[in-house]
């Protein structure tokens, strides 16, 4: 286990101070939070864990993150069985056996936390889910989540998620499928790459790595690219995920039973490095701003 940088935040702080010492600062210039690996994992866990049980009662302390109101969604879904959970780019879907579609998207942050008995349930929460055998699950938002109930009939057509491509983790993202993906693409490579529209799952977090291991800078114009470097890219993209998921997800971001992951911050090569030698090159590591959010970047391994 590689060494925390700063220090774990209370247990009862308020709701907004969640996570502050990599929240406050990453979201607004790096954009830190749960991304493919963290989602992947905390789908396979729902899945495994609620499949089969039934919804008792939903408590929504929050409706602003749903599309519902408190007492409708309780209504479409007492009763209903859990029939099968997966993720599509960074939300999560749970399907229940009456039509109805219960959509999380974690925003900013969130611990999704399970409980055996509701007695253990954690003590602050946006939203909880009671199954029949007394087990259930909390939702805490940091910022900016959502809590969707979608029935099947709308559920391809649902704005949130119709358009979020493939991820690297499906068996079709294929080097060809990437290859065929980037074709005739004029737009800069982080751009690119952190549309969801595109890629799915990927945001700002593993972005750093993945350009540095490919040599590609942040601004690096798609068109400009050689096939070459497009396979880089793509074994860039599949070596800094697929590191993240073996080592159990990023190590600030619980899982389904409150677990942390175990890719610290010493498994960054130059992401959130800055006035650190390149461990290359040694050149010194830079921040820069990028699509909206920092990048860090090696100038002399990562040229434009």
């Amino acid at each position: 286990m590689g060494k925390k940088t700063s220090r774990t935040p209370a247990k009862n702080k308020q709701i907004p101070a969640i996570s502050i010492r990599i929240r406050i600062k990453d979201e607004k210039e790096t954009g830190k939070v749960a991304e493919l690996p963290e989602i992947v994992k905390i789908a396979g866990q729902m899945r495994d864990t609620l499949r089969g049980k039934s919804i008792h009662t939903v408590a929504l302390l929050q409706e602003k993150c749903s599309n519902v109101a408190a007492d409708e969604f309780q209504k479409r879904v007492a009763g209903a069985r859990v029939d099968d959970t997966w993720h599509k780019g960074k939300w999560i879907i749970t399907k229940l056996d009456n039509g109805e579609n219960i959509l999380l998207s974690l925003g900013m942050g969130a611990d999704v936390l399970y409980f055996e008995r509701e007695k253990s349930e954690p003590e602050k929460y946006q939203i909880k889910v009671l199954f029949s055998d007394g087990s259930g699950y909390t939702v805490r938002f940091c910022w900016f989540g959502k809590f969707l109930l979608i029935p099947d009939d709308k559920l391809a057509s649902e704005p949130n998620t119709k358009d979020i491509a493939i991820d690297p983790f499906s068996e079709e993202f294929t080097l060809e499928y990437f290859t065929s993906l980037l074709k005739g693409k004029r737009s800069q490579v982080k751009a690119f790459l952190i549309n969801q529209k595109n890629v799915g799952g990927i945001g700002n977090m593993y972005m750093h790595d993945i350009l540095f291991k490919a040599r590609l800078h942040p601004q690096r114009k798609i068109s400009d690219m050689s096939g070459d470097e497009i396979k880089l890219f793509y074994t860039s993209i599949m070596e800094q995920l697929n590191l993240s998921r073996e080592k159990g997800a990023f190590a600030y971001e619980k899982d389904f039973f409150g677990q942390k992951g175990g890719f610290t911050m010493d498994y960054f090569l130059v992401g959130y490095k800055e006035n650190q030698p390149c461990p290359d090159c040694g050149e010194t590591i830079v921040s820069m701003k990028t699509s909206g959010t920092s990048s860090f970047i090696c100038p002399a391994c990562q040229k434009i």
